[in-house]
């Protein structure tokens, strides 16, 4: 397998679950990457000049795609303040107010809310359960006669537990963005309209995909949670329903979401869509 052609993979971080830590993305990434070199320049206060720090060359391949895209900086910005309008439309607060409520009255964006408040609930809640079934654990591991692996499963609940946590308050917004991009490109008008349609519908189909992704990991997650933990079937059958009605809603309001394919997550992108990098938001 040969080395990759180019070193960052355009757009992958459009569309992850922004678990930087569990990525193996990180390197192939530009917003991690760039914001990696920002933290260590707050902390240093001052450019890397050694040219023999990989900081030092990292730095100026910032400066060298600026300076491709946008020209010499001393060309450019001094006319970004006189180019700059800043003038307040009257009616923009209200269309955008008005455009929130819509979005955040979607019944998927509905579902994906309730979804997040039961799921907090349950992990503020069942802190004592769990510290129970960790008691039985140290027995278990005290006792000559254990046959069970309960190192591994301490490790896999502490997993589990760890899963529904991130993609608890992960759902809620990603829905909100792809509900918000489906309503937005019906919107859509004037010279551009069939580029802006196209555009907003491939960033809601993306969103939706992602969403998928962390409905499926976070059903995985609570099946094993209640294989352990049998006491709480009732309220962990709930969030597989919640999230089962989700996923569907998903399938049927957004067909494309599920074949949308993630630069990098699912496979790299193809040479003439690299030019194509949608922005996140």
């Amino acid at each position: 397998m040969g080395a990759p052609k180019h070193r960052f993979i355009s757009g992958i971080y459009n569309y992850c679950d922004y678990w930087c830590e569990r990525c193996v993305f990180t390197q192939r990434c530009r917003n991690f990457v760039s914001g990696r070199e920002m933290e260590r320049a707050a902390c240093g206060g001052q450019p890397v000049e050694d040219a023999t720090n990989a900081a030092f060359w990292n730095g100026l391949a910032e400066k060298l795609r600026e300076t491709t895209v946008f020209g010499p900086r001393d060309q450019w910005a001094a006319d970004v303040d006189d180019d700059f309008d800043d003038e307040q439309d009257p009616g923009w607060e209200v269309r955008e107010a008005a455009r929130e409520e819509t979005v955040r009255q979607h019944a998927l964006c509905r579902l994906a809310m309730e979804y997040m408040q039961q799921a907090d609930a349950w992990l503020k809640f069942s802190d004592g359960d769990l510290k129970a079934h960790a008691r039985s654990l140290l027995d278990a591991a005290r006792s000559p006669f254990t046959q069970e692996d309960v190192e591994e499963e301490a490790r896999q609940i502490g997993e589990m537990i760890e899963v529904v946590a991130w993609y608890h308050t992960f759902i809620p917004p990603k829905m909100s963005r792809a509900v918000g991009g489906l309503l937005e490109r019906d919107r859509a008008d004037g010279p551009a309209a069939d580029i802006l349609r196209e555009s907003r519908l491939h960033d809601a189909n993306g969103s939706g995909k992602v969403t998928l992704v962390a409905i499926e990991r976070s059903i995985a997650a609570w099946l094993r949670l209640r294989d352990i933990l049998p006491a709480h079937e009732s309220a962990v059958l709930n969030m597989l329903a919640m999230l089962d009605r989700i996923r569907r809603g998903i399938r049927t309001t957004l067909p494309g979401a599920e074949s949308f394919r993630r630069p990098g997550f699912d496979g790299e992108p193809e040479p003439e869509e690299e030019e194509h990098d949608h922005a996140d938001v």
